[in-house]
């Protein structure tokens, strides 16, 4: 997984480079790649991975990259809280391998957030971990652990 999650991250520094040469900045969706995989690739090896400076590098000429992590970040988040609604969940089609997989993503953008040293708002993080709680026994009960919904 870490050569997938390196080639990647070439791939969206190749684009970073293209958007600096037409003086365009990037946006959430830009982030959103970058992170998910820088963060998925820290997740394996650790923050001292050489891509995170690379990365940091990367980013430094754009003014508005902050702005298009904090948005992505606020997207990927909210899209947790409100997919863990109990009305959902006890749904007999609720899609809880999205719901795990989004999570595994969202978990990777923030790992990279943190090792690119920059902050994610607390309330963001506390709403994820209350949804995090909300879902728990349901993932509990699917995986036939004791103490499931």
């Amino acid at each position: 997984m870490s050569d997938e999650n390196r080639k990647l991250i070439d791939e969206n520094l190749t684009e970073l480079k293209q958007l600096a040469k037409q003086k365009r900045e990037p946006n959430r969706l830009h982030a959103r790649d970058l992170l998910t995989a820088l963060g998925a690739l820290v997740l394996e090896e650790g923050a001292d991975a050489p891509e995170v400076a690379r990365v940091r590098t990367a980013v430094e000429p754009f003014e508005r990259w902050e702005k298009a992590v904090a948005e992505e970040l606020s997207l990927a988040c909210t899209e947790h809280v409100q997919g863990v609604d109990a009305r959902f969940l006890d749904l007999p089609n609720y899609d809880f391998d999205y719901l795990v997989s989004a999570r595994e993503r969202l978990e990777a953008r923030l790992v990279a957030v943190e090792a690119l040293g920059l902050a994610t708002p607390e309330d963001l993080l506390n709403r994820v971990a209350e949804a995090d709680r909300v879902v728990e026994p349901y993932l509990r009960d699917r995986r036939g652990e004791p103490g499931a919904n």
